[in-house]
């Protein structure tokens, strides 16, 4: 029989098999020992090497340093315990801080932030999670030094209806593109099988302060995995999505369609054809209706005597028609035309 920790014993900490007593604040907290419940993902093996690393660390700041780490820890607070907020020591701040930060790709940070700055709240419009896609829209965009952490859960009975414990850092760093960010390939690698229809999916975020280790508030969320979703990934053009088996006359190209907007983004290197001062480029996928139109913007090359040439392109964008498939033509229309051209910067189609 084993005599667990009694928290008669004011003064009394220790461990007795999975049970461990500890006093934290003048209050008597005991706490059962937890053990992991599935396999250690890459992610966590980095982590904890990493958080015996950083607490290594700690005894090779100078005197002061410590104190400016003890200082800045009687302004924050740790996990909530019994209804109310604990103490965290200086010690334990820098560790936190500093495995935030290396998480995220950071260095060490030996000298203590001058305050703790608030950190935004995670926004997102919706969640589409299917076998083949896992996307989040509406993302809600903030700058450097922010990144985005991501963490889900594999597939978990629809009934269920707290398995944040479940879930795992499938990212430090989602970046979102023009508010949107598909995180299928990083689920993928982390989880390592597919969502399956019909099961849940649990999920958390939270934005980092990488330049202070700082996280905001976690964002809890949880999905039904479909066989198909109605959500309708934003569009773009790259080289990997152009007509295979049509001539094409651009030798780079990344176009960019802005969700519920007229609003496009080019970077397109355009090589012309024949004797016509303009460039063609197939795509892959229809254009949809809202998408089609004429819209300009920028171009520049070099001249033959090594200057930068500028010029303006007139952009007209096609749907499929007549079993031919849908294109953008790039047509010069202002300055010396040169060969290849970059087309560059933003446009409005109309």
């Amino acid at each position: 029989m084993i005599a667990l920790p009694s928290i008669a014993f004011e003064g009394f900490s220790g461990s007795a098999k999975g049970v461990t007593a500890r006093r934290v604040g003048g209050r008597n907290i005991l706490s059962v020992k937890s053990r992991p419940t599935g396999p250690t993902t890459n992610a966590q093996v980095v982590r904890r090497a990493s958080m015996s690393k950083i607490s290594k660390s700690w005894k090779q700041l100078t005197y002061e340093q410590m104190r400016e780490w003890d200082r800045l820890a009687e302004h924050a607070s740790s996990a909530t315990v019994l209804g109310k907020k604990t103490e965290i020591s200086g010690m334990n701040l820098y560790i936190r801080l500093n495995v935030n930060r290396a998480m995220a790709g950071e260095t060490l940070l030996s000298t203590a932030p001058e305050s703790n700055v608030a950190v935004p709240l995670v926004e997102y419009s919706n969640v589409a999670v299917t076998p083949q896609l896992i996307v989040f829209g509406g993302i809600k965009h903030e700058s450097s030094p922010y990144k985005l952490v991501v963490k889900m859960s594999g597939s978990q009975s629809a009934g269920i209806s707290n398995g944040w414990s479940k879930t795992v850092i499938i990212s430090s760093e989602v970046e979102d593109d023009w508010g949107e960010a598909d995180v299928t390939a990083l689920y993928l690698k982390t989880i390592g099988v597919e969502p399956t229809p019909g099961q849940k999916v649990f999920i958390e975020s939270y934005w980092l302060d990488t330049s202070t280790g700082f996280t905001g508030q976690v964002f809890k969320d949880s999905v039904i995995v479909t066989g198909e979703s109605s959500y309708t990934p934003r569009k773009c053009v790259t080289m990997d999505r152009l007509a295979k088996n049509h001539e094409q006359h651009v030798s780079a190209i990344d176009v960019d369609f802005s969700s519920g907007s007229p609003v496009v983004q080019y970077d397109v290197m355009c090589e012309g054809h024949s004797n016509v001062a303009s460039s063609e480029a197939y795509l892959e996928d229809d254009l949809p209706v809202e998408l089609r139109g004429t819209s300009w913007a920028l171009g520049r090359g070099n001249g033959a005597d090594g200057k930068i040439v500028a010029q303006s392109y007139v952009m007209w964008l096609y749907g499929a028609s007549y079993g031919d498939p849908a294109r953008i033509t790039f047509a010069h229309r202002g300055g010396y035309y040169v060969k290849p051209t970059e087309v560059f910067g933003p446009g409005v189609i109309y």
